[in-house]
């Protein structure tokens, strides 16, 4: 039987497909092609370059999410709902993104990105916006969220924009919101790297947070392999396996390398089937329960 995976961070492509020009990118961003091999290139991938990479190595859904720091969310998530729509059958759902500096304007495009779009999490990027997550005016956005039942997925652990803030990225943080919502299901993208132990006691701590590894190679990640990890794979494999997600940030990491490089973390495999597809699979089905019951002020 072929083994389940579901991706669960799939950037939204800047085109959706290649008959498409680039869009201009900010020459702040360009830093990153320094640190990621072939990050320009990358940005050159359309749905349809996602697709057939998909399907060749079997991952059988993904959850697409609208995260472009250089763009307007209302722009992103209304591509994003399209391109959910266009794809039924590998595109699980999509996580629209917001902008927590303009309060008001945030928390209505949390009501129109889930109501009306569709769309099943919201996003954001609290060191690249200059906004620590812990900031009031996130607070809104994170109540409405928790009252819909979708989660909200911050990025966590290093960024290389020469504008962002480190501070704002620190995995101690989530522990602030978890306490404040804890109704509310928080999901820490890129594990928290350099602070992993914190994202690890974090989730350990809180039932109702995750950690997915988008972009993170695994063979850094394995046992022994100096990467700065510690002992992540064992916590994988035992206290938070019901609470780590797969997610390749494609296309940062390519699902060849990603696939490959699993089996050195060396987990069971009931701990392997939980982080590859059971996690993700059950947080949506709870999703999908949420959106169904009526709440106050929906």
């Amino acid at each position: 039987m072929a083994e389940r995976i579901i991706d669960f961070r799939v950037k939204l492509p800047t085109r959706n497909s290649r008959d498409e020009p680039q869009p201009p990118i900010p020459e702040e961003y360009l830093h990153y092609d320094e640190v990621y091999d072939g990050f320009l290139a990358n940005l050159e991938c359309t749905v349809e370059d996602w697709r057939e990479e998909a399907e060749a190595v079997g991952v059988e859904r993904g959850v697409m999410q609208a995260e472009v720091e250089w763009a307007d969310p209302q722009e992103l998530n209304d591509r994003l709902a399209a391109v959910v729509q266009a794809n039924p059958d590998r595109i699980a759902c999509g996580f629209g993104c917001v902008d927590p500096r303009n309060v008001m304007g945030a928390v209505r495009e949390v009501d129109r990105a889930i109501l009306e779009l569709g769309l099943r999490g919201i996003v954001f990027e609290p060191g690249f916006l200059g906004i620590s997550p812990t900031d009031r005016r996130c607070y809104p956005i994170y109540a409405r969220c928790a009252q819909l039942g979708v989660p909200v997925g911050l990025h966590t652990g290093i960024n290389f924009s020469s504008h962002g803030p480190l501070e704002y990225e620190r995995p101690f943080l989530i522990d602030r919101i978890a306490c404040d919502f804890p109704q509310l299901t928080l999901i820490c993208h890129h594990g928290g790297w350099p602070w992993p132990h914190e994202a690890a006691a974090v989730a350990w701590k809180h039932k109702n947070v995750y950690l997915e590894f988008g972009a993170i190679a695994p063979r850094y990640m394995a046992p022994g392999a100096g990467g700065g990890w510690g002992d992540i794979a064992h916590l994988m494999d035992t206290v938070l396996r019901e609470q780590v997600l797969f997610g390749a940030d494609w296309p940062m990491l390519r699902y060849g390398r990603a696939l490959e490089e699993i089996d050195g973390l060396g987990l069971r495999p009931e701990s392997r089937a939980a982080y590859l597809a059971g996690n993700a699979q059950r947080l949506l089905e709870q999703v999908e329960v949420a959106l169904q019951t009526p709440r106050a002020g929906r």
